[in-house]
């Protein structure tokens, strides 16, 4: 459903998330949702709801379907199974759906009675909403869930929503898909040490740009360090299942690799899209865009200052978590920008730099909405 979807989805989230830290929730949440609330930040392979909240202090979690727009009734239908199923990994879930399908039907009035009739005790939410989900209507409040929850759905990064990615080129990608497809054995770690071996550590590995470059010795901590990112990128991104073999999206991709190369215009925006959707980033950039609106241009003069305030932005909005007190890094929002520019999702101020003064980071959207478009 693309960008609409992403941002209505963006928008929802915002309200709701609002509301729960501001103690404006009451009408349909309950207690165990309270304001210390956040975006919940793990990152599942299935299920993987539209909009998921997760209160740090009692570890509730509420996982939420949106349905945009002038859909079918049929579609609205499916999301009220869509909504059902996370309750087997998350202690509360919702649907949220616009007040007539495409046809004129009553369709959320229509699935208030379905769950008024059959499925009234569950822990569940229903909003319904007319032309914007800045303004919902609640049709069925949460109820506290009588069959405890053993625990969250564990994201193998705790720590962000969207697609792990440290260093990883398209090169280099392309290789490590070329020998899961060959493994007979689904195994990442063979695979990935196959690549180590034979390209990492023999200076057969590059850069973004195609440049050669060495890697240590195998075993190494650094190949320890960097075969986790390369799993954690790819899992997140939707190439790799929890079995060790490549999902279809992976599969597509290694596809369009061997055909036109992993440095050709079609490799690259099918991993765009994947790491954009599958990976979420998406919905990193909307929020990224909309918090810069409100940082003060003092804060912009330099990349330093842009991305502190950025982080903290995020942070008091439920984003991000605040940065740990022995953190090694600066900032939260470190890497995904260069990610980003990599891929050509920032418009550059001059020949490399990337960070407008004044401004921020400014996205190229007329290239995220065409890749995202293309199928």
């Amino acid at each position: 459903m693309g960008v609409e979807h992403n941002f209505m989805a963006l928008e929802l989230s915002s309200v709701l998330l609002t509301q729960l830290r501001t103690g404006q929730a009451g009408n349909w949440a309950v207690s165990r949702l309270s304001d210390k609330s956040t975006l919940w930040q793990g990152v599942a392979y299935w299920p993987r709801p539209d909009v998921a909240f997760e209160d740090k202090s009692t570890k509730a979690t509420l996982a939420l379907e949106f349905k945009p727009p002038n859909q079918t009734k049929r579609e609205y239908i499916t999301g009220l199974g869509q909504m059902i199923t996370y309750l087997a990994d998350f202690e509360f879930a919702g649907l949220v759906v616009p007040e007539k399908s495409d046809d004129g039907f009553s369709i959320a009035k229509y699935l208030k009675d379905v769950i008024a009739s059959d499925l009234k005790d569950l822990p569940v939410v229903l909003f319904s909403y007319d032309k914007s989900v800045s303004n919902l209507s609640v049709l069925h409040k949460l109820k506290p869930r009588v069959v405890p929850l053993a625990a969250a759905p564990a994201g193998t990064r705790p720590r962000a929503f969207w697609a792990y990615w440290r260093e990883l080129s398209n090169f280099d990608l392309y290789e490590i898909l070329r020998i899961i497809d060959l493994s007979d054995t689904p195994s990442f770690d063979v695979s990935f040490g196959q690549f180590w071996k034979e390209f990492a550590s023999k200076g057969k590995a590059r850069t973004w740009e195609g440049a050669l470059r060495k890697k240590k010795k195998l075993n190494a901590p650094s190949q320890t360090a960097e075969r986790l990112n390369v799993f954690l990128a790819m899992r997140h991104a939707g190439l790799l299942g929890p079995d060790g073999r490549l999902t279809s999206e992976g599969l597509e991709l290694l596809r369009v690799g061997k055909v036109y190369g992993p440095d050709s215009v079609a490799f690259m925006n099918l991993l765009t899209r994947l790491i954009l959707i599958e990976g979420r980033h998406l919905d990193l950039i909307f929020w990224v865009e909309e918090r810069t609106r409100v940082i003060k241009s003092i804060d912009k003069q330099s990349s330093n200052e842009y991305v502190s305030a950025l982080d903290k932005e995020l942070v008091a909005r439920g984003v991000i978590p605040p940065q740990k007190t022995d953190a090694k890094k600066a900032h939260f929002i470190r890497d995904e920008p260069k990610l980003w520019n990599k891929l050509g999702l920032l418009k550059r101020d001059g020949s490399t730099q990337y960070f407008h003064n004044g401004y921020g980071f400014v996205f190229d959207w007329r290239k995220i909405i065409s890749v995202i478009d293309t199928r």
